[in-house]
């Protein structure tokens, strides 16, 4: 039972690298909102968005962003990857964290998953739409994945 649980494994991998292959050639950026929106199904079940929507309820002042962003970090998301200077939030990974990859997709459009999920997370934090810069990525054979979020007004 156990041989068979690994080979179906397999094929599921290779199964969903080959619809991340055709979602990544799609038109017009069409592919990366649909990966977008799974990566913001994936924050809805996620603790990091169940944080931020728990630190946003608790907040004194829910229009200060520089508040809400130290009490997520201090209560939430307490590393030194996750930093703000001015209106730039910076979101730093050593190693890629999705389960996808985990499991053996490597596919770099995987990233704009990510995306979804940084912007889910930021947006119930501030409650205002967020933009996400990926700079770099571990999948774009970068050393380090490096987000840029900044609340849009």
């Amino acid at each position: 039972m156990g041989r068979w649980l690994v080979t179906e494994s397999r094929g599921i991998t290779r199964w969903i690298a080959g619809i991340l292959d055709e979602i990544s050639s799609l038109q017009n950026d069409k592919g990366g909102e649909i990966l977008e929106k799974c990566g913001r199904e994936c924050a809805a079940r996620g603790e990091l968005l169940k944080g931020a929507l728990e630190t946003r309820r608790r907040a004194r002042d829910k229009d200060d962003r520089d508040a809400l962003f130290q009490a997520f970090k201090r209560n939430v998301y307490n590393t030194p990857n996750l930093s703000k200077e001015g209106e730039v939030i910076t979101l730093v990974f050593e190693h890629c964290t999705c389960p996808l990859v985990e499991a053996g997709v490597d596919n770099p459009a995987l990233c704009a998953c990510t995306v979804g999920y940084t912007k889910a997370v930021f947006e119930a934090l501030f409650e205002r739409t967020v933009a996400v810069e990926l700079e770099q990525t571990i999948l774009r054979a970068a050393p380090v994945c490096v987000q840029r979020i900044r609340v849009i007004y």
